[in-house]
């Protein structure tokens, strides 16, 4: 690929922490990535969410649109990539790829994951949305997205519910803003899905719309429909807050089935 300025690369190895059984990628995992990448660049710019926080302001992002492409083992070298832009002075639209280090300067390269997010800026005294272009530099507003992000719009409600699942909000769940991280609720859905059915199928892509805050001291529900066709499993989740009902999240994943690899063998 050609080298353009706006995007920033991260080379680093898959780490053991980043898989689960059977050497099958952590979903969840991906979007520490994402997060990590997105704030080294906007740390650059100047528009970190340290630098907004001086301003009263934080970044929140309002949905994630992610894809596994390919499978990923252990130690490869990888490199992720990131870039932005704003959409009429409303969004930042964040893209991001993942590729294999040997393959990300070719044009003919395919990507390992892709991902698609949106961002929002808003007031911290009362969670309400702000224009960009008052707050941000002005050399970041000068190249908006010709196109709008594709906006997810699942339906209001679940179509039935074939199980659900509590988790208590953890201190280690909470990030800088004193609310739950965005990647917990990807980890809530994927835990939802019964037991047995995490050892047959593994996520592969993974829609997210984040709809309000989980806070400290509060119990989720996690609710989940499901449909099967062929090797592939459709779940779709509402993640509510126990005490009032209010939704919090709405996700949907594709799962493929891979059944178990038993990667290690006690030797008698």
């Amino acid at each position: 690929m050609k080298n353009n300025p706006d995007i920033f690369s991260q080379t680093f190895n898959l780490p053991y922490s980043a898989l689960t059984i059977g050497g099958r990628l952590k979903m969840d995992w991906l979007l520490n990535v994402f997060q990590n990448a997105a704030s080294t660049q906007c740390h650059a710019y100047g528009i970190s969410g340290f630098d907004m926080a001086e301003k009263d302001l934080k970044w929140v992002v309002a949905q994630y649109r992610i894809q596994i492409h390919t499978p990923i083992d252990w130690m490869t070298p990888l490199v992720v990539q990131t870039w932005r832009a704003p959409w009429k002075n409303l969004y930042e639209v964040r893209q991001f790829r993942l590729m294999a280090e040997q393959d990300h300067r070719l044009e003919t390269s395919s990507p390992l994951v892709t991902a698609s997010s949106i961002w929002i800026l808003i007031k911290a005294a009362n969670n309400r949305p702000v224009r960009l272009a008052p707050n941000m530099p002005a050399a970041l507003m000068k190249s908006p997205v010709q196109e709008p992000a594709e906006l997810i719009k699942p339906d209001a409600d679940l179509a039935h519910v074939d199980h659900e699942c509590s988790f208590p909000v953890r201190f280690l769940d909470l990030d800088l803003n004193e609310h739950v991280n965005n990647r917990v609720y990807v980890r809530w859905a994927v835990e939802s899905l019964p037991g047995r059915l995490n050892f047959e199928y593994t996520p592969v892509t993974c829609d997210v719309i984040y709809q309000k805050e989980a806070l400290p001291g509060d119990t989720v529900q996690s609710r989940i429909s499901m449909s099967f066709e062929n090797d592939l499993l459709f779940t779709d989740h509402i993640i509510i807050r126990q005490s009032s009902k209010e939704k919090l999240a709405h996700l949907m994943l594709t799962w493929k089935k891979t059944g178990i690899r038993h990667l290690f063998h006690t030797k008698k």
